[in-house]
């Protein structure tokens, strides 16, 4: 990589590489643009570089769709991480695994890195580039229109391509959990994903950080009867039969 002679410079190189991933980890950029790690956060804290250090990683800056989507997986991200760690516990040696869009999910894709899968299936960009290069699994991404508030892309046909795909776990998202045990998500394009895993899957468990129960979001996409159970960051969650506390 040619050395930028410059901050504005550096910092374009910077905004132009966010473009096509969601984040960077700070000590390879410094190392790689040949600076301090602590210029690089300078440069970030100075509110002019387009894009903010968030420990040891750069993110775009605020007023953008992708940084809106980092900050929510950022948001309870100890809570997620946890819920993740439980739902990867769920998933057998040799399985298919899909895994949806949101901000809880995609942790999962990182732990299942360590888990022996057969095979992943997602429409998520970002679980996607989180298992790219970093597991044994087959990793098969589900192309369609891309929603960049999600950062997910939706197929005409899901049941269709996901059908010969044999899924055996399917691990939702939702944005809520109603007293009356419904299951929300934000956007109306996210329920014909869901509903296909739903029909196809032995298994579908739902992942999310507790904060979201007691919540309803604009679009109901399955009631809890519906799935195997929710995963939180307090562990599986008691059978739909029996209620809707999770641990």
């Amino acid at each position: 990589m040619t050395r930028p002679s410059g901050s504005a410079e550096r910092n374009a190189r910077i905004c132009l590489l966010l473009e096509v991933t969601p984040s960077l980890r700070l000590r390879d950029v410094a190392r790689d643009l040949g600076v301090a790690e602590m210029t690089l956060r300078r440069d970030a804290a100075s509110g002019k570089a387009g894009f903010i250090c968030q420990g040891g990683y750069l993110v775009r800056g605020r007023g953008t769709d992708t940084y809106d989507f980092e900050e929510q997986m950022r948001r309870a991200s100890e809570a997620k991480l946890a819920a993740a760690d439980h739902a990867a516990a769920l998933v057998p040696e040799g399985a298919c695994v899909f895994l949806d869009t949101g901000t809880t999910v995609p942790h999962l894709a990182r732990a299942l890195t360590q888990r022996r899968v057969k095979r992943v299936v997602t429409h998520c960009l970002t679980s996607a580039e989180l298992l790219h290069g970093r597991t044994s699994a087959e990793v098969e991404f589900i192309g369609g229109r891309l929603q960049s508030r999600t950062r997910s892309c939706h197929p005409p046909d899901p049941l269709g391509l996901l059908r010969p795909l044999g899924i055996e776990i399917g691990f939702l998202s939702a944005g809520g959990l109603w007293e009356n045990r419904e299951l929300s998500c934000s956007h109306e394009y996210e329920v014909a994903m869901k509903r296909a895993v739903l029909e196809l899957a032995a298994e579908n468990w739902v992942v999310m950080d507790s904060s979201k129960i007691g919540l309803r979001r604009a679009v109901r996409f399955a009631s809890l009867d519906e799935v195997s159970g929710v995963v939180t960051e307090h562990g599986v969650g008691e059978t739909p039969a029996r209620g809707v506390q999770t641990g």
